[in-house]
């Protein structure tokens, strides 16, 4: 006897709107008139990971905006298309060195990508990080001595010539990672001195975090001693970060920098509450990798909440993404 195997398909259910009982939600077109967007475009800040254009792309490609010099002007316009008005530069650097020359040279990877983003999009908002891992041959965030402990003058002159450099380049905002008590307070008195008081200072409120990894790894920024405790908070701390949070304003910083923002909502929150500082809250590059695995509307959901908690800007690898979903209408 001969069997045909059935083959059993689910019925398909017209999608029809179901009514609540709530006055503000029951109806489509009362929530409508009640919705607000959180999240536009316009409050996404994209990290771009700027490449030589000798380097194999294999090296770096696993991250979506790290991208070739040679293709930076094509990239950034396609971000200003997508309404997004904002970007944070970093450069790779293939000649890290203990005294990190080469972040002073006037003709290095940042200054050029600062001036290829300008000509590309007049009005986009540039900001940088003065900071020195990319540039040590040690991967450390400062100078150090011979001993290996911190040279706090050497590291402060560093921070205000990389500002300077960065700002007669065109960026328009500063931003020192590690955490350095009176670094912000440098940047301020280097960028006034040398005629640039109209350049934003946004220092960052950073946990020591696994979240890093992927950049690291892919800007080869991994500190030899394998952690930037000194220069970042214990997760344990949040009081800690709310105290440096409060050492920068006190500094002159025009803004914070929340990182990474998966694991810092808590302080983000207790930020928002104290402060109405603009407050930026960064996604950073493993958070990026985990949301590979998901579709659109878990990745705008997490944006969504990061501003419900308090952001006024969402820093995200994933913020090209974003914007097209948001352009969707998701």
């Amino acid at each position: 006897m001969n069997s045909t195997p059935t083959t059993v398909t689910a019925p398909v259910r017209p999608r029809q709107e179901v009514t609540g009982i709530n006055p503000v939600r029951a109806r489509a077109r009362v929530r409508a008139l009640h919705h607000r967007e959180l999240l536009t475009a316009a409050n996404l800040i994209v990290p771009i990971l700027v490449q030589p254009d000798a380097r194999p792309r294999e090296e770096y490609s696993y991250l979506p905006t790290a991208v070739p010099i040679s293709q930076l002007g094509r990239y950034v316009s396609g971000l200003r298309e997508h309404g997004i008005r904002a970007c944070k530069v970093f450069v790779f650097c293939e000649s890290k060195a203990p005294d990190a020359a080469d972040a002073l040279r006037p003709d290095n990877l940042m200054v050029a990508a600062i001036q290829t983003i300008r000509a590309a999009t007049g009005d986009m908002v540039i900001s940088t990080e003065v900071c020195g891992c990319a540039w040590t041959d040690s991967g450390e965030c400062v100078i150090t001595d011979a001993r290996g402990r911190t040279d706090v003058k050497a590291t402060y002159l560093l921070m205000g010539q990389m500002a300077v450099l960065h700002a007669e380049a065109g960026a328009d905002i500063i931003g020192p990672a590690a955490m350095l008590d009176g670094s912000v307070q440098v940047i301020r008195h280097a960028l006034h001195e040398h005629g640039h008081p109209d350049v934003g200072v946004t220092p960052s409120v950073i946990f020591d975090s696994g979240l890093f990894a992927a950049y690291k790894t892919a800007m080869r920024t991994d500190p030899g001693r394998g952690n930037r405790r000194g220069f970042q908070i214990d997760a344990e701390h949040q009081r800690q970060a709310l105290t440096q949070a409060q050492r920068w304003m006190s500094e002159g910083a025009d803004g914070l920098l929340i990182q990474p923002a998966m694991m810092t909502v808590d302080v983000l929150t207790r930020l928002r509450m104290d402060t109405d500082t603009p407050l930026t809250a960064f996604s950073v590059s493993q958070e990026q990798q985990m949301h590979t695995a998901v579709d659109n509307p878990v990745v705008l959901e997490y944006a969504r909440m990061l501003c419900r908690a308090g952001a006024d800007f969402v820093m995200t690898y994933d913020g090209p993404r974003i914007a097209r979903a948001l352009a969707e209408g998701l």
